[in-house]
């Protein structure tokens, strides 16, 4: 896979935990956006075109929180996708003001696409870890994070 640019580490660094999960998302970030450029999407509108597909009609105020982004940027990234032609924006029935939004049939393409590219990228960590390794770090992890989110957060 990919580049073999890792990135520099002050010796401090190099055991700490936190630096190797964001070594470890950088490296994977940068190669699903590698895999990505080719198809004219960036990895956030990736991201918004999977909520999209399993969540039809979300909300902008919907996606800051499953994307965590902020308000500005869920307008631009809906914006970019909208310009495109793979999503609308439909008035919510309940409140006028506020627009729910749906993946368009060419949205829904690119989005199948995306996702069997991002799920070849994934695989690799299935081929490094065995299947109990993978669940103990997730474990792991989720334990960590645990004391950084509220109890009612999806992990």
């Amino acid at each position: 896979m990919g580049s073999e640019v890792y990135p520099v580490c002050l010796p401090w660094e190099e055991e700490s935990t936190m630096y190797l999960i964001k070594w470890i998302f950088t490296t994977v970030r940068r190669e699903i956006e590698t895999a990505l450029r080719p198809l004219g999407l960036t990895s956030p509108q990736s991201q918004t075109l999977y909520i999209l597909a399993m969540s039809p009609g979300v909300t902008n105020t919907e996606l800051e929180k499953l994307l965590l982004i902020d308000k500005s940027s869920v307008t631009s990234l809906v914006n970019g996708i909208v310009k495109k032609n793979w999503a609308v924006r439909q008035s919510h029935p309940e409140d006028a003001r506020m627009k729910q939004i749906y993946l368009t049939e060419e949205g829904l393409e690119i989005h199948k696409v995306a996702e069997r590219t991002i799920e070849q990228i994934k695989s690799y960590v299935g081929k490094t870890l065995s299947v109990g390794e993978s669940e103990a770090l997730r474990g792991l992890l989720k334990k960590i994070l645990h004391d950084y989110r509220p109890a009612n957060a999806c992990v």
